[in-house]
Parts: C-alpha cells; structure tokens; sequence
C-alpha cells in the first residue's frame, strides 16, 4: 500500500504536467476531472490524519448550488 504522501506527490507530477494539446482537446479536461476525483477520495478516505479530514469537513455545501 502506499502513503499519502506518495499519492499526493505523484498527484502533483501529473498536475505539473498537465496541458491542453491541440491534438486531444479533451484529453485535458478528462485528465482534470481524473485528478480532482482522485483528490477527492484521498480527503475522504480514512487514511487522512483526523486533523486533515476534519479541514475538509469545513468546505462548502455544493449540493445546494
């Protein structure tokens, strides 16, 4: 298994990657979403220190835009 911090860096070696490219246009918004969900899980996942997760637990309802 790996660590948080494994994922969360290799997170960022995409993200630092990341461009839009004439050739696949789409390509870049598939590869977003991929990372945000990604993201996502790994701040609702269990593996968070409490004090990480409760951090989370303070963002914005998006459910009621």
């Amino acid at each position: 298994m790996t660590s948080l911090a494994t994922e969360l860096h290799a997170i960022a070696d995409r993200i630092a990657r990341l461009e839009p490219s004439h050739r696949d246009p789409h390509r870049y918004f598939e590869e977003k979403s991929e990372l945000v969900d990604q993201l996502r899980r790994l701040a609702s996942s269990s593996t968070l220190p409490g004090r990480l997760r409760a951090a989370n637990d303070n963002r914005p309802n998006r459910s009621a835009v």
